[in-house]
């Protein structure tokens, strides 16, 4: 999926948890943009460019101001477009207007934690400044240095996906020791990982789609189907395909589209309505 985890959609509903209570841990920064303005269309591309630099140092919250009319007057908006930096529960800063990209940079440097790790820093601010193979090239060194430190090695692996690298990302994980290889993170990331290498080993969606047709049964098709919806951003076909490889097959790839399936809500978030629906659906299935 083209957007990453540390983006989110905002809405009246989950403004209190994402954007609130995440404030808590570190700087949530929410944009207010209108898609039908061409100076906020500009002010969230420089956002979404600036949170894949920051790697999930901050969190982006993305209010589209047209639908969430509700929040916008909650929040009292009244210029587009408009963004606020969230931090420890309340609003700690805002612009208004459109700004030249170092100008937002600064604002998040501002209430960033300082990352005490030299390894973590030291590959942060390469990627920060284009050098994604040298990011890469530092955690490698670290994590080989200090084997018992799982935070290196999962960095690296998110950085290996970012520059579409999955085969190696998924190499990293496997190079584990056992005392690290457990770690739910590290689950996740191998379950969502199973996905995207699926995606690629695949033949087209439609060749997918009529084996489907076809033979029902066919979970290799399903599965791989759903690995490329996924990819399409079709959540919810993705969905529908891994409900039914679960629904015929529990068992398929030893449990792999179940653990696929909770990879994805991890992803999207426990607020999202197609999380919701596809767990109350998965709860049903495996009682």
């Amino acid at each position: 999926m083209d957007q990453p985890t540390f983006v989110l959609e905002g809405t009246r509903e989950n403004f209190p948890l994402l954007v609130l209570e995440n404030s808590q841990r570190g700087p949530v920064l929410v944009d207010f943009w209108s898609p039908r303005l061409g100076p906020s269309l500009r002010q969230r591309e420089r956002l979404l460019r600036l949170a894949e630099q920051f790697a999930g140092r901050f969190l982006l919250v993305s209010v589209d101001t047209d639908r969430e009319t509700a929040l916008v007057t909650e929040q009292g908006v009244r210029s587009l477009p408009s963004c606020r930096l969230f931090r420890h529960g309340r609003a700690v800063e805002q612009v208004f207007g459109l700004q030249p990209e170092d100008e937002y940079r600064a604002l998040i440097d501002r209430h960033l934690p300082s990352v005490a790790d030299p390894v973590q820093a030291a590959a942060l601010h390469a990627w920060r400044q284009g050098d994604g193979e040298g990011a890469v090239r530092i955690l490698a060194e670290g994590a080989l240095a200090e084997p018992e430190r799982i935070e290196l090695p999962l960095l690296l692996a998110k950085f290996l996906i970012r520059l579409e690298r999955p085969a190696d990302a998924q190499a990293v994980l496997g190079a584990l020791p056992e005392s690290l290889a457990g770690h739910a993170e590290v689950e996740s990331l191998r379950d969502h990982l199973e996905l995207i290498l699926a995606a690629r080993s695949a033949p087209p969606a439609a060749e997918l789609a009529a084996r489907v047709a076809a033979s029902p049964g066919d979970l290799d098709a399903r599965f791989q189907l759903a690995a490329l919806s996924l990819l399409a951003d079709d959540v919810d076909q993705a969905f529908a395909q891994l409900l039914e490889v679960i629904r015929r097959a529990p068992v398929y790839r030893e449990g792999g589209a179940e653990r696929a399936l909770r990879a994805l809500f991890d992803l999207l978030g426990s607020d999202d309505e197609r999380v919701r629906r596809c767990r109350s659906e998965l709860m049903k299935l495996i009682r």
